[in-house]
């Protein structure tokens, strides 16, 4: 076999998709991705980049100055909740409150705000967080004439039988949309001089958000308020879009449809979501350290990491340029919705994921993508001013969707902002009575010890010589799809836990597979008439696919087949005994596979219908 260099590469318990990182109306979320399944991107600069469309009647301040791309007018996305869980009553974030961190906001500059949704959530005086931050603004802009404070209002829309037990219809949506359409433009009325914008929906569209809706839904909303405007319901100023994966808004896939090129017509500019942060884990091919960096310090291959962090955000920015401009409408602005950096995390991106999460990198992304948006005239509402201790996992406090503030939850400014604190722009405010200080009390040495370098790519191509290919100790990484499943490597033995025990199932079943980090595929040419041979017990008696995928999922460039054979039944038992098997590659086969571009070697999945058994899996190989 021809000499590879691996790092071993594991991550147990493992999803491919993820729900959306701001907002949502539930008191539990989970971990974000960007829409890894229809990416297609690759690194791009910004002189790829067509010019940004200036638009004459874009929403203005009170000085007459644009705000949307305007470097005098920063954005930044702001969720106000400081306790651990988000219900209606006394944790709904009070006007007081609130008019706190603005005073905050406005001494870093900001003067543009993203919220996500308009009602729900009540606070004891029965009005809810959003019209408080509302409220908030108007009062501090009457108090002091020099104020300036301006409002991206969303409007959550979500589909039929969202977070409930019931099968969400993805084609028809919330009857609570319909409060939310009434509240928004009710608030809009109600502060003309505030609110600047309006988004309908949020992560609405993208497939891996459960609550998901078609694109004709939010077309239907936003025909609604264009055409309020045209009637003089809201203010004729006030822009309208809706904020989406960048994947969406390039109709990438699934998403290209005659509705979503009429929204793309409707709207008055596209508000993209970029994420390369969650992109370091599942679509990390861009993330790892090429092998002429691993020389380097630590340091080094992290300036490096962050300058193709935002040739990725770039490189996905220009797919939605790139479909937009493709059409036969007036060119649109694109503004960045949303992106950010966490800080901190102990899963996937942390210590034993994708090393990304630390403020040294959370500040370097900060700065490169507000220098880029400075200069190309975009919006660039970063995720998110202050830590909010409700979002992601209840039970884990590292949870990176915790962890995505400038701010954290008592005070401390983390490393992106010490010179401000170091310039005094924060003297004399406070958050819950905490002065504004310094992360890691202020030694910059311990913020830099933090930093750890990505994972080293696999170094793979050129064709596999000799008669065998050893699967096992190859530097795999174990991916669990969706969360429907375990699945780890260890002494090896590959080890898969079905659901219930582990993960839950979907409406399309459940998976997990062992593929080479970084999307890489292993050149198995040559195996064609060969055989996959390995070892099997478990205590399942469902019916499992067993076999290697090639290529990528929704990949037009390297489209994927999934090669298998069906265990638990037939000429393949499952039982509590190691059994061999040796399966010729002719009867794994389905469609069209590239021997050259295997990207899970071996990979598991079912239906819905399992019973949460074991399988375990050892002496993986392929046989000519």
């Amino acid at each position: 076999m021809k000499a590879r260099s691996y790092k071993i590469f594991l991550a147990a318990v493992m999803s491919i998709f993820i729900s959306a990182c701001a907002d949502e109306p539930t008191t539990t979320s989970v971990e974000t991705p960007a829409e890894t399944a229809e990416d297609t991107s690759s690194s791009s600069s910004s002189s790829a980049l067509q010019p940004q469309v200036i638009a004459a009647d874009a929403p203005t301040a009170k000085s007459g100055e644009q705000i949307l791309g305007n470097p005098n007018y920063p954005a930044i996305s702001y969720g106000a909740w400081r306790s651990t869980t988000r219900q209606a009553g006394a944790d709904v974030p009070s006007v007081a409150e609130q008019k706190e961190d603005l005073k905050i906001l406005a001494a870093m500059g900001i003067k543009v705000l993203r919220t996500y949704n308009t009602q729900g959530y009540l606070g004891e005086d029965g009005k809810s967080n959003t019209e408080n931050l509302l409220t908030a603004i108007d009062e501090l802009m009457t108090e002091d004439s020099s104020f300036e404070m301006y409002v991206m209002l969303g409007i959550w829309i979500d589909a039929l039988n969202s977070w409930t037990e019931l099968e969400v219809i993805h084609d028809q949506e919330n009857p609570a949309n319909a409060d939310e359409m009434a509240a928004g433009i009710q608030l809009a009325k109600d502060y003309p001089e505030i609110v600047k914008v309006i988004a309908v929906g949020n992560e609405a569209m993208v497939h891996w958000a459960p609550y998901h809706v078609a694109p004709a839904i939010i077309l239907n909303h936003v025909n609604t308020l264009q055409a309020l405007k045209v009637s003089g319901g809201i203010n004729e100023s006030i822009w309208i879009t809706s904020s989406d994966n960048h994947a969406v808004w390039a109709a990438q896939g699934d998403y290209a449809s005659a509705d979503m090129n009429a929204l793309i017509a409707a709207v008055d500019y596209i508000s993209l979501h970029t994420y390369p942060f969650h992109d370091t884990h599942y679509d990390s091919a861009f993330w790892l350290a090429p092998e002429s960096e691993t020389s380097l310090t630590a340091l080094e291959q992290a300036d490096a990491a962050m300058i193709r962090a935002k040739e990725k955000a770039l490189a996905q920015f220009k797919t939605a340029q790139d479909h937009m401009l493709s059409l036969d409408i007036a060119p649109k602005p694109i503004h960045i919705g949303e992106t950010g950096w966490a800080s901190e995390t102990n899963v996937n991106y942390g210590d034993e994921g994708s090393k990304a999460a630390d403020e040294y990198k959370q500040k370097a992304f900060y700065d490169a993508m507000r220098a880029w948006s400075n200069e190309f005239g975009a919006a660039l509402f970063f995720f998110q001013a202050f830590d909010e201790p409700w979002k992601g996992s209840a039970d884990n406090t590292g949870d990176s969707e915790k962890h995505f503030g400038l701010i954290d939850i008592d005070g401390k400014a983390k490393y992106v902002l010490w010179n401000m604190v170091d310039d005094g722009v924060f003297d004399g405010l406070t958050r819950d009575g905490n002065a504004v200080t310094k992360s890691f009390a202020g030694v910059e040495q311990a913020v830099l010890d933090s930093v750890l370098a990505p994972e080293p790519a696999p170094v793979t191509g050129g064709l596999v010589d000799g008669e065998s290919f050893a699967v096992s100790n190859t530097g795999l990484s174990a991916v669990a799809w969706e969360d429907t499943s375990w699945i780890a490597e260890e002494g090896g033995v590959v080890t898969v836990t079905t659901a219930p025990t582990a993960g839950t199932a979907k409406d399309w079943g459940w998976g997990a597979s062992l593929g080479l980090a970084g999307n890489a595929g292993e050149n198995l040419s040559g195996f064609e008439a060969g055989t996959l041979k390995f070892d099997i017990k478990g205590t399942t008696s469902s019916i499992i696919n067993i076999g290697f995928q090639t290529g990528l999922y929704d990949n037009p460039t390297r489209p994927q087949t999934n090669n298998y054979v069906v265990f638990g039944t037939g000429s393949y038992p499952i039982t509590n005994e190691w059994v061999t098997y040796e399966i010729a590659v002719t009867d794994l086969v389905k469609g069209s596979p590239d021997f050259t571009d295997v990207t899970s070697l071996i990979y598991f999945s079912g239906s819905a219908d399992i019973d949460g058994g074991l399988i375990e899996v050892r002496n993986i190989s392929f046989q000519k």
